[in-house]
């Protein structure tokens, strides 16, 4: 077994060195089933955010990471992204990948597993990394040794990668970050990722309800988004109700960057 190794305070990471890896090609994913219940579009997702926002209208994610108020961890790697990985739906060959707002890194060891050699989790909070790096360490038998993961603790709409990424996960981070900032948040990952790469993320919450961090989201919103700037739509599909991660509706897509 490999250690994980930290440095400070030019770029703080975490990295650890995982064997075998498993190269996956989708096809464009098939309609999944629709859900049969799922939470009030107008009812917002209970969260305890509001007692740590901050003057100019941000969150304060460290003192939330600080306080143990994670009500957003839902302890394990998203259930739709865990089925795309096993079947082969997620494009990744030997690549490298982003995942903005890691939290504990559950989604970092999943696309270590699935064949990316080159993971990135990004995180705003220390205390978000530090969970990360005790959980990395704790399941680092379950990853191949042949990969590298690491972490980052940086703004992610400061984040200028020397090499772009084939791919990026985002899921509860576009629904956490002020409505504001949504337009940067496309740009950000234009920016980042490489012609013809993709972004695969859920959709979440669904809805049309006032107020967050979470904020209301839905999939023509993050579709106008992405092909807005410079993203054309690969699959765009309900997730079952077996796989919702938090208790209501999500909707998994993928996004490729275009080429010219």
């Amino acid at each position: 077994r490999r250690g994980l190794r930290g440095e400070h305070p030019a770029c703080l990471h975490t990295s650890m060195r995982i064997a075998a890896s498993v190269r996956r090609v989708y096809p464009r994913i098939a309609p999944m089933r629709r859900a049969t219940t799922m939470a009030s579009s107008a009812e917002p997702v209970k969260s305890n955010a509001a007692a740590f926002r901050q003057p100019n209208g941000g969150t304060d994610w460290e003192s939330m990471w600080s306080a143990g108020s994670t009500g957003f961890d839902c302890k394990r790697t998203e259930p739709a992204l865990q089925r795309a990985l096993d079947a082969g739906e997620v494009a990744i060959g030997r690549g490298k990948c982003l995942v903005p707002g890691c939290g504990r890194g559950y989604a970092l060891a999943s696309l270590a597993r699935g064949g990316f050699r080159d993971v990135v989790g990004l995180e705003i909070s220390e205390t978000a990394r530090a969970a990360a790096e005790a959980h990395l360490r704790a399941n680092e038998t379950d990853v191949p040794g042949d990969a590298t993961i690491r972490i980052v603790v940086e703004d992610f709409f400061a984040h200028a990668p020397e090499v772009k990424y084939d791919f990026v996960y985002d899921c509860t981070f576009l629904c956490a970050i002020e409505p504001s900032r949504r337009g940067e948040w496309a740009k950000t990952m234009s920016r980042c990722i490489k012609p013809d790469g993709t972004i695969t993320s859920l959709v979440f919450p669904c809805g049309d309800f006032e107020g967050g961090p979470p904020y209301a989201l839905s999939p023509a919103l993050v579709k106008d988004l992405l092909v807005t700037h410079g993203f054309e739509e690969v699959s765009l599909e309900e997730v079952e109700e077996k796989d919702w991660a938090r208790g209501r509706m999500e909707y998994f897509y993928t996004f490729r960057r275009s080429a010219a």
